[in-house]
């Protein structure tokens, strides 16, 4: 049951991307809102398949998962850069994207050095992640990205007024509550073999997207 829930709102969570990207505005705010939220799909999505057991082995789930979490955190870095209005062009903001989605994306899913290779990923009965060599830089760069994004909106809050600041702190308390909340189930817990409830941090993070997609477009 919790793998279907998981996989309906994965589903819901890319159209609602594709929708951003081709037909809500298509400014620079939503282009990269809508990355952030394909992104956030395809984590929500990959633990729907570790949860429904629809992989032979739940290797491919746990690396999928790994990646469309990591690359939240670069699209939304330019989305901080792009709401409400851009405080930098996108030829700006793609050369810190770009290297690390690349990087990240082929390193987790081609190589061992991220994420190790376990054969037999069981999701929900108690696994421990396989970290690899590079996984607590990974982790760092992961953090360093949301941090700066933060900064960018505490920024922007300070600068502004009216109805986009409260918009901006809106998010802002979103963001803490989700990064708090991803970081004990998708982070903390997959390394001390407690995974039963893993499914929280992703339905926690679509409660959270759903939230800012509608402070987005509120007018």
């Amino acid at each position: 049951m919790i793998g279907w829930t998981l996989l309906l709102i994965a589903i819901a969570e890319f159209f609602l991307g594709i929708w951003f990207l081709t037909r809500y505005q298509r400014n620079q705010a939503t282009l990269w809102y809508g990355l952030f939220a394909i992104s956030a799909s395809i984590y929500v999505g990959a633990n729907g398949l570790g949860y429904a057991n629809w992989l032979i082995t739940g290797q491919l789930a746990e690396q999928l998962a790994w990646v469309g979490g990591i690359n939240t955190a670069f699209f939304f870095l330019a989305f901080s850069f792009s709401y409400p209005l851009p405080i930098r062009n996108n030829k700006e903001i793609f050369p810190w994207v770009l290297w690390p989605v690349g990087v990240f994306t082929l390193g987790i899913l081609f190589s061992e050095a991220f994420i190790g290779h376990q054969h037999i990923v069981v999701f929900g009965k108690g696994y421990t992640t396989d970290t690899g060599s590079l996984f607590w830089l990974m982790i760092l760069v992961f953090g360093i990205y949301w941090i700066w994004s933060v900064t960018n909106f505490i920024r922007r809050a300070r600068a502004l007024d009216g109805v986009f600041r409260r918009n901006i702190q809106l998010i802002l308390a979103g963001i803490f509550c989700s990064l708090l909340v991803s970081s004990v189930f998708d982070i903390y817990m997959p390394l001390t073999n407690v995974t039963r409830f893993g499914y929280v941090g992703s339905l926690f993070t679509s409660v959270w997207l759903g939230f800012t997609s509608y402070i987005i477009l509120r007018k």
